[in-house]
């Protein structure tokens, strides 16, 4: 619950910033690789593969800012996120949020 509140309160285009080294298991890196998926083809969609230790997964899409294209994802604050992703693409913002 900690992790949550601290990406609220920094920003969720600030902690998506760092690399993702060791994509095993790093909820966030998967979120971000399916989110760069969606930007390089310029289309929103679930890209499928792996959910990390996800059980369920949003997309979502934005002209305006990385954060209006997280809370465009499905199950947003409905369920735990685990793993968020933001990608920018020629035509806006792609995100992919993994949820518990």
């Amino acid at each position: 619950m900690r992790k949550l509140a601290w990406i609220f309160i920094v920003g969720f285009s600030s902690v998506l910033i760092g690399t993702c080294e060791n994509s095993i298991g790093c909820d966030h890196c998967v979120a971000k690789q399916k989110a760069q998926q969606q930007a390089s083809e310029g289309r929103c969609r679930h890209v499928g593969g792996t959910m990390g230790s996800g059980s369920y997964e949003g997309v979502g899409f934005s002209t305006v800012s990385a954060d209006h294209a997280i809370s465009r994802c499905c199950y947003w604050g409905q369920r735990t996120a685990i793993g968020i992703g933001v990608a920018k693409g020629r035509n806006g913002w792609y995100a992919t949020v993994l949820y518990r």
